[in-house]
């Protein structure tokens, strides 16, 4: 599949992606009410955030997206209303997000931490393996004692 080219005039946008399920589609002021702050400590190299949901304490970092990669926000367009035909529109843009968990800070065992270093291990195993290199380097190994 080849990579899609992102509308530019879509702005950028802050995402949070939290462990809970909200019963609601649409506009909602979650400014006024989720206020992430920072604690001042860290966990593996990332700052760590706190903050509460519905009375719920949620630890949480800003995740980088993998390099060559953006988040879309994606909105239905206004012109296909039918689930068939469905056309959709680039709302908003990101290149990172707010990940949280219930109670614990997220760690690289988590599920989408996991997920997100799989975009660079994935690239490296595909990148094309020069024959000639892996042969001098094979050389070079055995030459320095270490094979």
């Amino acid at each position: 599949m080849a990579a899609r080219q992102l509308d530019a005039t879509a702005p950028a946008a802050v995402v949070h992606l939290v462990p809970a399920q909200v019963q609601h589609n649409g506009p909602a002021a979650v400014s006024n009410f989720f206020r992430p702050q920072e604690t001042g400590a860290s966990v593996e190299g990332l700052s760590l955030l706190q903050a509460s949901l519905r009375g719920r304490a949620l630890s949480g970092v800003q995740l980088p997206l993998p390099a060559g990669y953006s988040g879309v926000v994606l909105e239905r367009s206004k012109a296909s209303d039918d689930a068939e035909g469905a056309a959709w529109a680039a709302a908003a843009t990101f290149a990172s997000m707010h990940y949280w968990n219930h109670d614990a800070a997220p760690l690289k065992g988590d599920g989408l931490r996991r997920c997100l270093e799989w975009a660079e291990l994935a690239a490296g195993v595909h990148t094309p393996v020069d024959p000639a290199a892996v042969a001098a380097a094979a050389v070079a190994r055995q030459q320095s004692g270490a094979g």
